[in-house]
């Protein structure tokens, strides 16, 4: 049984100025005409905003520390930051008041920061009286629930996620986290996908001599075109296929595809990134065609 979104919302606007967010939102209308989708500030303030200013400070305080306590402090440990201290606190503290402060390559829980942002989507009926979990709890009888299947959450971020994986045993990390809400990481996407093998060889050759910051510029020169980088005219056009996925996730509850032609396509370099999003003849194979078509009907 497909489960069809009435109403789309994308995040970030205001701190994510690429890819372009408008342009997504023109993307899915295309996919899903028959849905209504809107373009909404970062996740954190549009929630926020929502609440009685009474109760926004001592929120900030509860997030800060629950953002804090779901960093990744060691890729070979599961175990996360149960007691962040002061200045990790006050960090997220100053990222929730002022979002699109420059980050710091913290690295986050995906799962544990998806299940923060669970707790905060709220039910409201044409006025700002808020419902959160993580405040209140309890149903508001006759409010529109924008925690139901009718809606789909897409939640652009420029921070670090990461997973672990019980095969290896180890934090690994991620362009993009699926569920309710789906979590895009703009980092992640440049991060996340492996970089040609001999991009690690010249990087740890000019480790190695003191020479990271004329390495950086020469990596870039010598590797134009083969991984996507941060301010990158194409992030727009590659962020196409992880809204694709996010959507394919809400609908089926599988967001990947097998087909390295395909937009669903789970690249895990940046090669397979590239060609999936951006050089294949076709932008669906012909299996998602097909249900793509379906929805629209």
């Amino acid at each position: 049984m497909f489960r069809i979104p009435s109403y789309i919302h994308i995040y970030g606007k205001g701190v994510i100025t690429n890819p372009d967010l408008e342009k997504l939102s023109l993307y899915l209308k295309t996919l899903l005409p028959e849905s209504t989708i809107d373009v909404r500030t970062d996740f954190i303030s549009f929630f926020l905003g929502q609440l009685d200013s009474s109760k926004t400070d001592d929120t900030v305080d509860l997030l800060a520390e629950k953002l804090a306590g779901i960093r990744v402090l060691d890729y070979s440990k599961q175990k996360l930051n149960p007691d962040p201290l002061y200045a990790e606190i006050d960090y997220e503290r100053r990222k929730i008041l002022i979002p699109d402060i420059k980050s710091i390559g913290v690295f986050y829980d995906g799962f544990e920061l998806q299940n923060i942002f669970y707790s905060l989507i709220k039910r409201t009926k044409g006025m700002p009286a808020p419902y959160s979990p993580l405040l209140e709890g309890g149903e508001r009888g006759g409010y529109k629930d924008e925690h139901s299947f009718a809606h789909l959450h897409i939640v652009f971020t420029n921070q670090f996620i990461a997973t672990w994986e019980d095969d290896d045993s180890r934090y690994h990390s991620r362009s993009s986290v699926y569920g309710f809400p789906s979590i895009i990481s703009t980092a992640g996407i440049v991060e996340a996908p492996a970089k040609p093998r001999e991009f690690y060889l010249m990087k740890q050759q000019y480790g190695i001599i003191g020479r990271d910051d004329l390495a950086l510029t020469e990596f870039k020169n010598k590797f134009e075109g083969r991984f996507i980088d941060y301010d990158d005219p194409r992030m727009t056009e590659v962020c196409k296929g992880y809204t694709a996925q996010a959507l394919l996730f809400h609908i089926t509850g599988e967001p990947f595809c097998e087909d390295k032609g395909c937009k669903l396509f789970n690249a895990h370099w940046q090669a397979e990134l590239i060609y999936s999003q951006l050089e294949s003849p076709y932008e669906f194979c012909d299996k998602h065609t097909d249900m793509l078509k379906r929805l629209t009907y």
